[in-house]
């Protein structure tokens, strides 16, 4: 888009604005933006003045201020209305959820003509609301420029690692650290165990792309079981939450060098804000490091909103205030602040500094979520996130002493491996108990309880819960038959009586068979006992696993659906134990 070079000079307190001779008109959609040439000095503006409202991301606001206000000294002119834009910070993830026709002005302030967030991801999500689908660009909208998501990591801890010679990602920091390892197995026992620092992927377009290269490294827009286990180890690890990274920042920036160790090793930032972070010579480094999955950049678009309030005179407005962010002086403007430009290049390393770490090419490739992913995995994320409330049942009947096809190992043997894996990714927030039943496991039960409920960090018996829910299932033996509907009633009344708010509460079963204990519950006794004992206000749903080709799974789904809950019917032995796995993390849903 040509630029004019019409400059006014304002002539009173009002807007109204005064041009010299020689002034140069520039069309913009069927409107004008600026006048011809005029000869003497004379008011030109003769409609009423227009300020268009811009929104833009935090991080990006100053810059877009800046450039806005240039803009504004120039005069603009469109259609014999003097114009001019103001600009205010709002996180991007507050407009999504406001922006629509019902926009709050009282709440949220002025109504947008223009947003200008950090991610498209943004825009994604919010038109799964019909009413912001309404008002937003149906086309892409440009890019300002760019700023790719990186790792901010403790530069000692990255070279312990391998960096810089060694990519690294997501992956390999939570992979390194699975199973109980910390950093001595690295060489540093003074560091303790890893630790990562996550921003809310809800409000944080850096922890939404992070958070999705962590359950989808592949890049693939779907989630396998092996990814979620990643996640569910990824959410272990993490000990320090934030709305941003530049809140995160800010605890590195607040600590001594003393604290090194027990500040998070690893966080998701933009490379932009960790060059700033990094230019002030801060006492804990951090260098970049550029997730090998991939890079998920903040492409800062320019969207103009098709909503009632933007008329045309706004519309003209605001692209000749988007020709001007696109000028190549303001181009060189961004890439001074550490932005990058819509190539994702730059030519200014005052900020990105080689020596930092900073790369002046990203050579991974570029990841782009579809939207239905973002909501997809956003919906996995907050179950990971919340805190469980879990009680599990283990079937322990004879039938589990039958062999694996294609394996060496019985469906019990199996499923004790099971157990110490998921064991492992039980995180602190969750509480869990275990079951295990049979018929008569006790003189008045068919079920016995292996573990009590209670923190899986907490400590019973002189060990973390987490360290005894996979000691009792190693020490089980398979015999006897399937006390089902007795096992599952109590053990729903148990749970009823520890619900739990603000918490996910559940009840796991997993069996291979069908309820052989004649003398207890029948099916529709256990169906009208749950009808009556189910309260909407305290959900506590019963999810089943049903293992193996004779797992009554018809008489599950039953269950499960008075409770509101599921079952996953598992003909594969192996298969099912992924979903075990899942079960002993709490995070069957």
């Amino acid at each position: 888009m040509a630029e004019s070079v019409l400059r006014h000079r304002r002539s009173s307190r009002n807007g109204r604005l005064a041009v010299t001779a020689g002034a140069v008109a520039l069309a913009v959609g069927g409107g004008t933006v600026g006048y011809f040439q005029l000869t003497g000095e004379e008011e030109v503006c003769t409609g009423a003045p227009v300020q268009i409202s811009v929104v833009a991301s935090p991080d990006h606001y100053p810059i877009v201020n800046e450039l806005t206000d240039q803009w504004n000294d120039a005069g603009p002119v469109v259609d014999g209305h003097c114009v001019s834009a103001t600009v205010r910070a709002m996180p991007s993830s507050a407009v999504a959820a406001s922006i629509g026709p019902g926009w709050d002005e009282a709440r949220d302030g002025p109504r947008p003509d223009v947003w200008a967030p950090d991610f498209s991801a943004w825009l994604s999500l919010a038109a799964g609301r019909p009413d912001a689908a309404a008002v937003l660009p149906q086309e892409k909208s440009p890019s300002l420029a760019s700023s790719p998501t990186v790792i901010g990591m403790q530069r000692p801890m990255a070279e312990a690692l391998g960096w810089p010679k060694r990519a690294l990602g997501w992956t390999d920091l939570v992979g390194a650290f699975q199973g109980g390892k910390t950093w001595a197995n690295y060489g540093h026992r003074e560091w303790g165990a890893m630790r990562l620092g996550m921003a809310d992927p809800t409000r944080s377009g850096a922890g939404l792309a992070s958070a999705m290269t962590i359950m989808d490294p592949d890049n693939n827009q779907t989630q396998t079981n092996e990814e979620l286990y990643i996640a569910l180890s990824a959410s272990q690890l993490t000990t320090t939450t934030a709305e941003d990274p530049a809140a995160l920042l800010r605890k590195y920036s607040d600590a001594g060098a003393a604290g090194v160790a027990t500040l998070p090793a690893a966080i998701p930032v933009l490379e932009r804000e960790l060059a700033e972070y990094a230019a002030g010579s801060p006492k804990v480094p951090l260098v970049p490091v550029y997730p090998k999955e991939g890079a998920a950049y903040a492409d800062y678009p320019f969207a103009v909103l098709r909503a009632p309030w933007v008329d045309e005179v706004r519309r003209q407005a605001a692209a000749g205030l988007l020709a001007h962010l696109q000028k190549p002086e303001s181009r060189q403007a961004y890439e001074r602040a550490g932005f990058r430009d819509t190539g994702h290049a730059t030519r200014d390393t005052g900020l990105l500094n080689a020596e930092r770490g900073f790369q002046t090419t990203v050579t991974s490739p570029e990841r782009t979520p579809t939207a239905q992913a973002l909501s997809q995995m956003l919906a996995v994320w907050g179950v990971l996130q919340r805190s469980n409330n879990a009680l599990l049942l283990l079937d322990v009947s004879g039938s589990m002493n039958d062999p694996v096809p294609g394996t060496n190992q019985t469906r019990l043997q199996l499923i004790q491996k099971a157990a110490i894996a998921g064991a492992g990714l039980l995180n602190n927030g969750t509480v869990i108990g275990l079951w295990a039943f049979a018929t008569q496991l006790t003189p008045t039960t068919d079920y016995r309880e292996l573990v009590a409920p209670g923190p899986a960090g907490g400590i019973v018996g002189g060990v973390p819960r987490r360290q005894a829910v996979a000691g009792a299932v190693q020490t089980l033996k398979a015999s006897g038959g399937t006390g089902l509907y007795d096992s599952i009633g109590a053990a729903y009344d148990r749970m009823q009586k520890a619900w739990k708010p603000n918490a996910q509460n559940m009840v796991v079963v997993m069996t291979d068979g069908k309820n052989e204990d004649e003398s207890g519950l029948s099916l529709q006794q256990l169906l009208a006992k749950l009808k009556t004992s189910a309260r909407a206000d305290r959900p506590l749903p019963i999810l089943a696993i049903a293992v193996g080709p004779k797992a009554d799974a018809s008489a599950l789904e039953q269950i499960t659906k008075v409770t509101g809950g599921r079952t996953f019917v598992e003909r594969n032995d192996v298969s099912a134990i992924q979903q075990i796995i899942l079960a002993f993390a709490g995070r069957v849903s």
